[in-house]
């Protein structure tokens, strides 16, 4: 429906100036993965002066997606929508410098200074990226004092992944008190922003009883939603869930797949671990069964 709405706002100027509307229909529809048709409009108003198509230009060129790949060219986009207050550009070209890309080499100290200009700005989302680098000693002597107080920046401005982060603090009492219920709040606050691991902590916080009596079945609909959001853990801890927990969704044919699927789409990091904890779950399973599982850990990646 958007991608509609976008192309009927193209046939309907194709040469006029693109409107502040196309814009936001534009940057909508490129973030909903439109990426060719976003652009037909993004650019243009980029090269006209738009700060907000600058700055998804910029997003383009980083990430390859509707443009050639050209991590030096996305910067010079981001400073021309950053030169016009773009807070968000402001962001975008901090995490460039934080972790680099090819052609554009890791600068903490650019990075840093980019961060605080968004701060200042109001865009409070920056805090998790500073809090980060304070956490890691990234060009900064490293305090987790500062860390926390950045992230909860980063969380009062529901920015998904400060949430999460804070979270794990409450949780292991780090530089601040142990709060599992603060932990729980902060971690489904993230979760249901559409942060995988986060909706991961929700399912072991239910499946475990941390805060309140163990509830299975939030358990298992928070550990489906990890793995909807493609989280590799979240297959094998769903897994173990359902190959063992008693309930309506007890599965070992099932449990077996999920694992396979977290087994296929592990980091190489993590792959042996991952195979060791899976391989109690295959062994009561008949050669059918074994099969059936991985059907169903295949369908799972075509979902």
């Amino acid at each position: 429906m958007r991608a509609t709405t976008l192309a009927l706002c193209l046939l309907a100027s194709p040469l006029a100036a693109q409107t502040a509307e196309e814009v936001e229909a534009a940057r909508v529809a490129y973030n909903d993965g439109h990426w060719d048709l976003a652009m037909t409009v993004l650019i243009p108003a980029a090269e006209a002066g738009h700060p907000d198509a600058q700055n998804v230009y910029g997003i383009a060129l980083k990430d390859g997606e509707g443009a050639e790949k050209d991590p030096v060219a996305a910067v010079e986009w981001y400073e021309k929508a950053i030169a016009q207050g773009h807070v968000k550009a402001m962001h975008n070209l901090a995490h460039l410098y934080q972790y680099g890309a090819e052609g554009v080499p890791q600068d903490f100290d650019k990075a840093r200074a980019l961060y605080e200009q968004a701060l200042d700005a109001g865009y409070g989302a920056a805090g998790n990226g500073l809090a980060l680098m304070y956490e890691r000693g990234e060009g900064v002597e490293k305090d987790l004092a500062k860390a926390v107080e950045y992230f909860t920046i980063g969380a009062e401005a529901g920015e998904r992944n400060a949430l999460y982060n804070l979270g794990n603090y409450y949780r292991l009492g780090q530089e601040v008190e142990e709060d599992l219920a603060k932990a729980l709040e902060l971690y489904t606050e993230a979760a249901l922003a559409g942060h995988s691991q986060a909706w991961n902590a929700v399912a072991l916080f239910n499946q475990h009883g941390m805060v309140s009596a163990p509830n299975p079945e939030a358990a298992y609909i928070a550990f489906r939603q990890a793995v909807n959001g493609g989280l590799a853990l979240a297959g094998i801890n769903l897994g173990e869930f359902v190959t063992a927990t008693e309930g309506w969704w007890q599965d070992p044919v099932e449990g077996y797949g999920y694992c396979l699927w977290g087994i296929n789409n592990a980091a190489d990091r993590d792959r042996e671990n991952f195979i060791q904890t899976c391989e109690p779950l295959v062994e009561y399973l008949t050669v059918e069964e074994e099969d059936a599982a991985k059907r169903f850990a295949e369908a799972i990646g075509a979902e």
